[in-house]
C-alpha cells in the first residue's frame, strides 16, 4: 500500500528542517586554546617540543591566545616579550583557528617583506604540514600552492577555505594597500620603520585596513614585539592597556607573586644556583619548581596592573583567598596588555638568564640587549651626559694633544662634515670600550667642492698622523666621513683612501650601530644606466641614538675605588683639552616630545654638537672593526705591535713644537694650506710578543 502523500510530504519537510537547522546551527563554542590543544601539530623543525600542542608547557599563553577567540570582545591584544618566549606560537595557533573555524581576511605583517616570507616559510608552512585539518593533502583548509593558475596559495598569499592571509612588511607601504582586511597580526613591532616609503607610519597604514569590519565589530589585532625602548611603540601602548603580568604560586603557602629578575638570588660566579624565596612564608623555589609554580590550578594568572580610577595597583604578592577580587578587577581600561617576561618564559632557563646578566657586565651597549631581548623589558637610555665641569676635571697632566698614551692600541679617526668648515676627532681605544682621546680640531673652509677648500687640509691631519708614547709616528687604523652633507665631496675624498668609510646617521631607539649600507654609485649613462655599481662605494648607516645613550653611560663613569683599573668604557682626556670640546661632547640630552603615537623620547640639542657626533662616529668605527669581539689572545697581539714600534725612531718632518703645530678652536684653520705632505705611516707589524698587554697596562697606570 503506498504512503500517504501528505505523510509523505511532512516526513520529507522535517528532513529539510532538519538539514536546514544544522546548517545554520553555529559550531560549539571553540577558544583558540582549545583548538590548539585538539588539533594543532608542532613539527619537529621549529621546536624543541615536536607533537601535538600542550597547554600545560606554556600556561602563560593560554589566556592570551582566548582574548583572540571570536567570542571576546576585545579588538586589540599586547604582548610584550622575551625573545622566545611564545608569542609567535601564539599568533601561528591563532591563524590556524582563523583558517580551520572563523574564516575570512587575514594579515601578517613584520619587519620587512623578507621577514615576512621567511616566517612563513620557517613556521607557518612546517605547521600547516603537520596539522591535519589545514593541510591541503589531507583534505584540510588550506588550498595547495599552484604555480600556474591564481586560485591556489602562493609566495605571498596563503588561500584557505572562505578567506586568506596576506603577507606584507612594514617596509613597504605597497604591501599594506588597497585590502580588507578582519584580522591581522603585527609582528616584531620593535623592528618596524618609522615611515614606509615617506607614505607614513606602517601601524597608521595597517589600521585603514581594518576599517570596514572595525565599524561592525569585527576586527581583531593582535600586536606582538619585543621592546626596544623605555617609551617607545610597544612598551607605549603596553602601558595604555590593563597591564597584565603573570603571577606565580607559591608551592608552600598558595599565595601568587609577580616575580621579577631582581627577586631571584643566585650565586657570585657560576653555577649560580639561582632561588626565589616566597615573600610571605619563605618558601624557597628553584629551578625545576617553575612548571608547578605556573600551573592555573595552583593560583597563578595574569593580574591588570593598572591603576583603577583611586589609582589602586595590586600588591606584588597576593594571598590565595584575594586572588579572585585582583583578578577581575575593573580598573577602566578595556585592552588587555600582558608582560611575557623571561623570568616566567617556558623556554628560558634562570641559570641561562644569570650567564646572560654576567656576560653583559657593566657595558650598556650588551645591558640593552639583555634587558630587551632576555628579560622583556624596555630599556632606559641614559638621557644626559656630566656636566662638562667634571669632565673636564678628569684632564690628565701627563700627556698631551697628538700624543696616544700607552693602553691604546686601535685608533679610529671621525669628521663631522659642514658647509663652512670640518670638525675631526681621534680617538685611542683599548680592550673593555677603554677611551683615549688624542686629538680633535677644526678645518676652516668650503667643502661644497670635492678635494679643495678644507678637504686638502683633512688630507693633511690624516697623514701627519700621530705619536705614540714611544715617539713613533703611525697613521689611523679606520676612518669615518659623515656624509650627511656635501655627500659628493665626501664620496669623493673617501675614495681615495683604502680605509675611510663614508658614513650616515640615522635617528630611530631600534636601530643597531651598524644596520646596513646602501651604494652611493649609480651609473648614469649607458645601456647600465641607473643601476648600482656592483663594487662601487658604499654609505655604512650608523644608528646613533642608542649610541648617544650608551656613550653617556661610559662619560659619567669615573675610576672604581674599591677595584682595581678602570671601568668598562672609561674616557682619558689630555691636560690641554679645552673647555669647547667639552662642551660639546655633552651637548645633548633626551627630552619627550609628542609624537605621532604618543609621548616620544627624542634627542635635541642645548649648543653645537659637532664634536659629540664625531665621537659617536668613532664608536661605530670600532662596531665596524668588531674591536669588541676581539678576545684577550688578539688585544695581546695588538699590545705586541704596538710594543714592537716603542724602539728609537728617527724625527721626521712632523717632529716640531707640538703646541705651535695644534689648531685654536674655530674658526682658526688647522693648518696652513701649505703643509708638506707627511711621509707615508707603515702599517704595524706582527713581531714577537716582547711586551704584551700587561706591560702597556702598567706603562699607563
Amino acid at each position: 500500500m503506498l504512503p500517504d502523500v501528505a505523510t509523505q510530504l511532512r516526513a520529507n519537510a522535517a528532513v529539510v528542517t532538519r538539514a536546514a537547522a544544522a546548517a545554520l546551527r553555529p559550531d560549539p563554542r571553540m577558544r583558540v586554546s582549545e583548538w590548539a590543544a585538539q588539533y594543532r601539530v608542532v613539527p619537529e623543525e621549529i621546536s624543541a617540543l615536536p607533537g601535538p600542542w600542550r597547554n600545560e608547557v606554556a600556561p602563560e599563553l593560554v589566556e592570551i591566545m582566548d582574548r583572540l577567540s571570536p567570542d571576546d570582545p576585545c579588538e586589540e591584544v599586547k604582548l610584550m616579550k622575551a625573545s622566545q618566549s611564545g608569542g609567535s606560537a601564539a599568533a601561528e595557533n591563532w591563524i590556524g583557528f582563523i583558517m580551520h573555524k572563523a574564516p575570512g581576511p587575514t594579515m601578517y605583517i613584520g619587519p620587512t617583506v623578507k621577514a615576512a616570507k621567511d616566517w612563513k616559510v620557517e613556521k607557518l608552512d612546517p605547521t600547516i604540514a603537520a596539522t591535519d585539518v589545514l593541510n591541503p593533502l589531507k583534505g584540510g583548509v588550506v588550498s595547495p600552492q599552484k604555480s600556474r593558475s591564481g586560485d591556489g596559495s602562493t609566495a605571498d598569499r596563503v588561500r584557505f577555505k572562505g578567506g586568506f592571509l596576506l603577507l606584507a612588511g612594514a617596509n613597504s607601504a605597497a604591501t599594506l594597500r588597497q585590502h580588507s582586511i578582519r584580522y591581522m597580526v603585527r609582528d616584531d613591532r620593535g623592528g618596524w620603520p618609522a615611515d614606509a616609503e615617506g607614505e607614513g607610519d606602517p601601524k597608521s597604514l595597517s589600521d585603514q585596513r581594518l576599517k570596514t569590519y572595525r565599524s561592525f565589530g569585527l576586527s581583531k589585532v593582535f600586536d606582538i614585539s619585543t621592546p626596544v625602548d623605555k617609551g617607545s611603540d610597544i612598551d607605549r601602548e603596553y602601558e595604555a592597556t590593563d597591564k597584565r603580568r603573570y603571577y606565580v604560586a607559591c608551592l608552600g603557602c598558595g599565595a601568587i607573586s609577580d616575580l621579577v629578575w631582581e627577586d631571584i638570588a643566585k650565586n657570585p660566579d657560576p653555577p649560580y644556583r639561582c632561588r626565589w624565596r616566597c615573600p610571605l612564608c619563605r618558601r624557597e623555589h628553584v629551578e625545576t619548581d617553575k612548571p608547578e609554580m605556573k600551573r592555573p590550578e595552583r593560583g597563578a594568572c595574569w593580574i591588570p596592573t593598572a591603576p583603577d580610577a583611586n589609582g589602586v595597583v595590586p600588591p606584588k604578592t597576593i594571598r590565595p583567598e584575594e586572588i579572585a577580587r585582583w583578578r577581575y578587577r575593573d580598573c577602566g581600561r578595556y585592552t588587555p596588555g600582558y608582560h611575557l617576561t623571561g623570568e616566567i618564559a617556558a623556554f628560558e632557563r634562570w641559570e641561562n638568564i644569570a650567564k646572560a646578566e654576567a656576560e653583559a657586565g657593566d657595558d650598556p651597549e650588551r645591558i640593552k640587549p639583555f634587558v630587551n631581548t632576555v628579560l622583556g623589558r624596555p630599556y632606559e637610555a641614559k638621557g644626559e651626559g656630566p656636566p662638562w665641569e667634571s669632565l673636564s676635571a678628569r684632564r690628565e697632566a701627563d700627556w698631551r694633544r697628538g700624543e696616544a698614551p700607552a693602553g691604546a692600541l686601535y685608533f679610529t679617526l671621525a669628521a663631522d662634515v659642514q658647509g663652512d668648515g670640518i670638525y675631526w676627532e681621534r680617538l685611542g681605544w683599548g680592550p673593555r670600550k677603554e677611551c683615549w682621546v688624542v686629538d680633535y680640531g677644526y678645518l676652516s673652509g668650503a667643502t661644497d667642492a670635492p678635494l679643495e677648500g678644507a678637504w686638502p687640509k683633512l688630507d693633511a691631519v690624516v697623514d701627519r698622523g700621530f705619536r705614540l708614547a714611544s715617539g713613533a709616528r703611525v697613521a689611523d687604523d679606520l676612518i669615518g666621513v659623515d656624509s650627511g652633507y656635501n655627500a659628493e665631496a665626501v664620496y669623493e675624498w673617501v675614495r681615495r683612501r683604502h680605509n675611510a668609510l663614508a658614513l650616515k646617521g640615522e635617528d630611530g631607539w631600534s636601530k643597531p650601530a651598524i644596520f646596513g649600507a646602501r651604494s652611493a654609485e649609480v651609473r648614469k649613462s649607458g645601456f647600465s644606466a641607473g643601476k648600482v655599481r656592483r663594487f662601487g662605494l658604499k654609505v655604512w648607516l650608523i644608528g646613533t641614538w642608542g649610541l648617544k645613550g650608551a656613550l653617556m653611560v661610559y662619560l659619567a663613569r669615573t675610576p672604581r675605588e674599591d677595584k682595581s683599573g678602570f671601568p668598562t668604557g672609561y674616557h682619558h682626556f689630555p691636560a690641554d683639552a679645552e673647555e669647547e670640546y667639552f662642551r660639546q661632547l655633552v651637548a645633548e640630552y633626551v627630552r619627550v616630545e609628542s609624537g605621532k603615537g604618543g609621548p616620544e623620547r627624542v634627542w635635541a640639542r642645548r649648543g653645537p654638537n659637532h664634536w659629540l657626533d664625531c665621537h659617536v662616529y668613532n664608536l661605530a668605527l670600532t662596531h665596524h672593526a668588531g674591536l669588541w669581539a676581539w678576545d684577550e689572545a688578539r688585544w695581546e697581539t695588538r699590545a705586541a705591535e704596538i710594543a714592537a714600534l716603542a724602539q728609537t725612531s728617527a724625527p721626521d718632518l712632523f717632529d716640531g713644537d707640538a703646541a705651535a703645530m695644534r689648531p685654536a678652536l674655530p674658526p682658526v684653520d688647522e693648518e696652513s694650506e701649505e703643509a708638506p705632505p707627511a711621509p707615508p705611516v707603515p702599517p704595524l707589524a706582527a713581531r714577537a710578543d716582547r711586551f704584551g698587554l700587561a706591560s702597556l697596562k702598567r706603562l699607563n697606570q
